[in-house]
C-alpha cells in the first residue's frame, strides 16, 4: 500500500496559467511512492490564484492597444470564460490527486476555541486571526486519518502553527519536501526482523546504513534499495514479506541492451530475460525503457506482440506521467 501525502498550498501552489498544480518537479517524485492527497481549501485558494492571474491577464489584453492595432478579434477575448479554463485545467492535469474536506460539522466548537485560545494553527499573537484556512486543513487531515485503513500520513507543510498543531498527533508526520519524506519513510525498513529477513535473503550483512531508498511498484509492493560498498539490491516486499530480490547486475545488462535494441530478436531476447525482474525497476529505469519503447523502432514496431505488451504495459500504466502526452495517445492505444 502507498504512502498517503497531504499537501499545504505552499507546496503546490501555482501561478502559471498552463498546469493546474505547482511544485511539479517534486511531485513527480513523490508519486514515485505515494498517493497525493490534497484538501479542498488547498484546491480552493489554488483557484483564487489563478481566477485573479487570468483575469487580470485577461483586462490588460483587452487593454493593450496592440490588440485593436493587430485587428484581433475582441469578442473571442471577452467570451474567454476563466472558470470554465480553470476547471479544464483540473480535468487534463496529468497528476492524480484526492480531494479530501471536512465534513463533520459538529467541529465548530473546536475552531472556536483553537481561535480564542490562539492555540495552533492560529497564530499566537495578539491583533490577527491568521490560522482559519489552516485550521480547515488541519480538520480535513484529522478526519481523512479515520477514513483510511493505516491510520498514518505524511503531511508535507511549511508553515510553523500547522506543523505544530499536526505534530501533536502522534500519526501524523510532517515534512518540508520529498529529500526528508524519503528519509522518514525508508525508515520503516530499518527494524532489526526486516534487516534479518534481507540478510538471509541475499545472504549478505547489512545494517540500516544500507537501506538508501524505497518506492511503491506497479503491483503496489515496496522496492527497498540496498547498497553496500561492492554491490547494489533490489527487493520486493509485499506486507512486509520478501517476494522478490535480485541484484542489479542481473538485470542491468540485458535492460541496456533493451534500450539499445538493433533487431526485433534481440529485442524479444532482452524481453524474455527482464520479465522476472520488471518489478524491480526504478523510476528512472522505467522512464528510460519507455522512451526507449517508442524511440526505438526495434521496439515500437512489434510492441503490440503479447510478450512485449506483458512487459511494458504494467511498467507504463504505473508510470503515465513519466512519458510525454503526444507519446501517451500511441501508449493508451496499446495499453488500455
Amino acid at each position: 500500500m502507498k504512502e498517503k501525502v497531504i499537501f499545504d498550498t505552499n507546496i503546490v501552489r501555482n501561478p502559471e496559467t498552463n498546469n493546474f498544480l505547482g511544485g511539479r518537479e517534486e511531485l513527480k517524485q513523490f508519486l514515485q511512492v505515494a498517493d497525493i492527497v490534497i484538501p479542498q481549501v488547498v484546491i480552493e485558494e489554488i483557484k483564487r490564484q489563478k481566477r485573479k492571474n487570468l483575469q487580470g491577464n485577461k483586462d490588460k489584453f483587452l487593454a493593450n492597444p496592440l490588440h485593436k492595432i493587430l485587428a484581433l478579434n475582441e469578442d473571442d477575448t471577452k467570451s474567454f470564460n476563466v472558470e470554465t479554463y480553470i476547471e479544464d485545467l483540473i480535468v487534463k492535469e496529468e497528476f492524480t490527486f484526492e480531494i479530501i474536506d471536512v465534513k463533520d460539522n459538529n467541529i465548530l466548537p473546536q475552531i472556536k476555541d483553537l481561535a480564542i485560545n490562539k492555540k495552533p494553527p492560529f497564530e499566537a499573537g495578539d491583533g490577527t486571526d491568521k490560522g482559519f484556512k489552516d485550521c480547515l486543513i488541519y480538520f480535513s487531515v484529522l478526519e481523512y486519518l479515520q477514513e483510511i485503513p493505516n491510520k498514518n500520513v505524511f503531511v508535507c507543510v511549511k508553515d510553523g502553527r500547522l506543523k505544530e498543531a499536526l505534530d501533536a498527533h502522534h500519526n501524523i508526520i510532517v515534512v518540508e519536501s520529498y529529500q526528508e519524506f524519503k528519509q522518514k519513510s525508508v525508515s520503516q525498513f530499518y527494524d532489526d526482523y526486516f534487516l534479518q529477513q534481507v540478510e538471509k535473503e541475499l545472504t549478505i550483512k547489512i545494517s540500516k546504513d544500507n537501506i538508501i531508498e524505497h518506492w511503491t511498484n506497479f503491483d503496489d509492493n515496496q522496492n527497498v534499495f540496498i547498497k553496500t560498498d561492492e554491490e547494489e539490491f533490489v527487493v520486493e516486499v509485499d506486507a512486509g514479506v520478501i517476494v522478490n530480490s535480485a541484484n542489479k547486475n542481473q538485470f542491468a545488462e540485458n535492460l541496456q541492451a533493451l534500450i539499445g535494441s538493433t533487431n526485433f530478436n534481440n529485442t524479444d531476447v532482452c524481453i524474455d530475460e527482464l520479465e522476472q525482474y520488471k518489478s524491480l525497476f526504478s523510476q528512472e529505469e522505467i522512464s528510460r525503457l519507455l522512451v526507449a519503447a517508442y524511440d526505438n523502432t526495434q521496439i515500437r514496431w512489434i510492441i503490440d506482440k503479447d510478450a512485449l505488451t506483458q512487459f511494458f504495459g504494467p511498467l507504463y500504466l504505473s508510470n503515465k506521467y513519466l512519458v510525454e502526452s503526444e507519446k501517451q495517445t500511441f501508449f493508451n492505444e496499446i495499453f488500455e
